[in-house]
């Protein structure tokens, strides 16, 4: 397993505080019905508790860090947008800030925490040969744009580490590898056109928020530098990890990386209630090995952030694999229930795929 010297963890309770509500728009109850949300304290809360109880997180080194500051966050961000969360965060109530997206009194602090953490992993992965870090944090962030929160993400952590990375520590080239079930719009958005920055998603389509299609490829001198795998509904472990082998690393290895970030999100495990994709712990944890080999391979650092998930029962487990895939220590990887492998047409979607990128890379 990996030693505390060049793997290291960052929590924080304090991000448990953010409340985006718990009142949602049943149009089958004929109203608002009042349930926990998604993506509340407890999807972090009792992953931690595993990492605990299971040793893990004592082999691990823990790293302390504070909130990221309004510089750091208009590395991507407008000072409009950062100032709408401050606002709302300081109303005293629960405010929507964007489509799917709300804030309550504690929340902009517990973002501010989510951005600074993954400041501090980039520091850390980047000072020490192939270092690997990994954000247990809250609220999520790839569906956050320049200038709009949505989708439960009010600031894009993913993009805040990629820009931190290139202006403050000369880091040229940087790959953000998201394979949350749900299209990381926001970083997409983000970095679009620009060509330092190499954007890979894999992502349930159709799917909320409805982007994400083979052909959405960059624009002006970033075109090429956007890579969307849609992956057919009922993808599992075959289907992702044969993207891996076969889409992702070819082009990571061409595109040649500083670092490597990962929005590791685990909406697309078989017990999800938001998707409807296939994959189990061992498939997270193959894509993590993936990625975490590449990162060794190439002698740079690997920073991962935990994104999707809502399913209570599953996420401990899900994030003690992601975490032993990246580690390179031994889990439990069986599933309570059978995971059946069904044809989903990923063959076809595959070589669209494979056309869309073959004219920016070798493939």
């Amino acid at each position: 397993m990996s030693s505390p010297e060049d793997f290291a963890l960052l929590y924080d309770a304090r991000c448990l505080e953010h409340d985006n509500g718990s009142m949602i728009l049943d149009e089958t109850a004929g109203g608002w019905i009042d349930v926990p949300h998604a993506e509340g304290p407890e999807r972090i809360r009792r992953a931690m508790e595993v990492l605990v109880k299971s040793g893990t997180s004592a082999r691990l080194e823990h790293l302390e860090f504070g909130m990221a500051t309004e510089a750091d966050l208009q590395l991507v961000h407008t000072a409009g947008h950062i100032e709408r969360v401050r606002e709302a965060a300081t109303s005293g109530r629960i405010i929507w800030v964007g489509p799917e997206a709300r804030v309550g009194p504690a929340s902009g602090a517990a973002a501010m925490l989510s951005a600074g953490s993954v400041i501090a992993a980039v520091d850390w992965s980047l000072s020490r040969p192939a270092g690997r870090a990994y954000c247990l944090t809250r609220p999520p962030g790839h569906h956050a744009s320049a200038d709009e929160a949505m989708g439960f993400c009010l600031f894009n952590n993913a993009g805040v580490a990629a820009r931190y990375a290139q202006q403050e520590l000369g880091i040229e080239r940087v790959a953000i590898l998201d394979w949350d079930v749900h299209h990381g719009n926001g970083t997409q958005d983000i970095f679009y056109a620009d060509p330092s920055v190499l954007f890979i998603s894999t992502h349930q389509w159709p799917l909320y928020p409805g982007t994400g299609w083979a052909e959405e490829t960059g624009k002006g001198e970033g075109e090429g530098f956007t890579v969307n795998l849609p992956m057919p509904a009922g993808s599992g472990d075959f289907e992702h990890l044969d993207a891996m082998d076969r889409i992702i690393e070819p082009i990571l290895e061409q595109f040649d990386p500083g670092l490597l970030i990962v929005s590791a999100g685990q909406d697309g495990h078989a017990g999800d209630q938001l998707a409807s994709q296939m994959l189990t712990a061992a498939g997270f944890n193959g894509m993590a090995k993936r990625s975490a080999d590449f990162a060794r391979r190439n002698g740079i650092g690997l920073v991962a952030l935990h994104e999707g998930g809502y399913n209570l029962d599953t996420l401990p487990r899900l994030d003690h694999a992601i975490l032993a895939g990246f580690g390179g220590f031994e889990t439990d990887l069986t599933e309570p229930v059978e995971v059946p492998r069904t044809e989903v047409g990923w063959a076809s979607r595959l070589e669209e795929i494979r056309r869309a990128q073959a004219k920016y890379w070798d493939l």
